[in-house]
């Protein structure tokens, strides 16, 4: 699930009124974890914690108390997944980017320990052909678009800009040569009107896609199709509940509905076949969401959790197309601290 920045966002405006938001040439920053010797931590294994719920689910992660892992995204090969971890709660930072290896349960930290917040998206976060690893993170005065290296190396800004706007939630194009993301007013979270912007992965080439203020909508976590040919995105009214997933083509065109049901639909990604959505939902009068797939196309849900207890968010697919991965957190309060879970992808014809 997205991280809500609202307060953050007020204060920031109130400080930065007077200053330019315009984007600037990308700079890759060498930073204390920008060095040839990675900086990451290795934590012990969580395996030996897993358990098995109703639905067949499995805990991948047990994150330290207080802390909430959030955000699964696969590597290319599937060995490994890049999620974050809250240290204070959900969606309450700081906040790094973690490595997790599948086979064995080791956990590594990549981004340094720092009172910052560094935040992937669930789905395309990982880029096959830059072995690279994208996030928004807000250590750089404002919120930008930054990579790192699966070992922890490599950490360098993409864009770079005086907010707001804020760019966050970005994904990796399947070809590597543009980024998608998410581009936030400052505004609080129940009066954001977010958009849809792309911009090159060398920071050049900002382009807005979808405009949330001028067309009186709220749109977020886009995730491009692993064909290329459909970025995906969720919208809604501002301050409603009611979010729809939608897809469009890259340059913006040919807007489609995906669900059109009475309710909140979000955290949406791709199968990597491209045929099929992911995504959480409360569809059916659901008392806390569970994880749904649909047709790309739209068509009836299909659900892929069961659980009536626990909220299941922010999916994300296995390349070779047989698990979901998504994090979880018990009760309805948002504010529970969430665990990484997996669970088989069930007969979709």
């Amino acid at each position: 699930m997205r991280r809500i920045v609202g307060v953050v966002l007020v204060i920031a405006s109130l400080m930065g009124a007077c200053r330019s938001s315009a984007q600037e040439p990308a700079e890759a920053l060498p930073t204390e974890s920008a060095t040839a010797t990675p900086s990451y931590v290795f934590l012990p294994t969580v395996m030996s914690e897993q358990a098995t719920r109703s639905d067949g689910a499995q805990r991948l992660t047990t994150p330290p108390s207080g802390a909430s892992d959030q955000n699964p995204a696969f590597s290319p090969d599937g060995r490994f997944l890049a999620f974050t971890r809250f240290e204070n709660g959900y969606n309450t930072g700081p906040a790094g980017i973690f490595r997790l290896d599948l086979s064995g349960g080791e956990i590594v930290r990549l981004t340094p320990e720092e009172d910052q917040d560094n935040v992937n998206l669930p789905g395309s976060a990982w880029s096959a052909v830059h072995d690279r690893i994208v996030f928004a993170s807000d250590r750089a005065e404002s919120d930008d678009l930054w990579q790192i290296a699966p070992d922890g190396t490599g950490f360098t800004r993409i864009t770079t800009h005086h907010g707001p706007p804020w760019y966050i939630e970005p994904s990796w194009s399947p070809d590597g040569a543009w980024i998608v993301f998410e581009a936030d007013a400052a505004r609080p979270d129940d009066q954001q009107q977010g958009s849809i912007w792309k911009v090159r992965a060398d920071g050049t080439g900002l382009t807005v896609l979808t405009d949330g203020p001028a067309q009186g909508v709220d749109d977020r976590q886009p995730n491009w199709s692993p064909t290329g040919e459909r970025i995906l995105f969720q919208r809604r009214d501002p301050g409603s509940d009611d979010w729809d997933i939608y897809t469009m083509a890259p340059d913006g065109s040919d807007l489609r509905l995906v669900t059109d049901q009475a309710s909140s639909d979000t955290d949406a990604s791709w199968s990597p076949d491209g045929r099929y959505i992911v995504y959480s939902s409360d569809y059916g009068d659901l008392p806390t969401p569970n994880i749904f797939v649909i047709p790309a196309e739209g068509g009836t849900p299909i659900r892929v959790t069961f659980n009536g207890t626990n909220e299941d968010g922010a999916p994300s697919w296995s390349p070779d197309g047989r698990f979901i991965v998504f994090e979880s957190h018990p009760g309805e309060d948002e504010d529970t601290p969430s665990s990484l879970w997996r669970i088989a992808v069930p007969p979709l014809e």
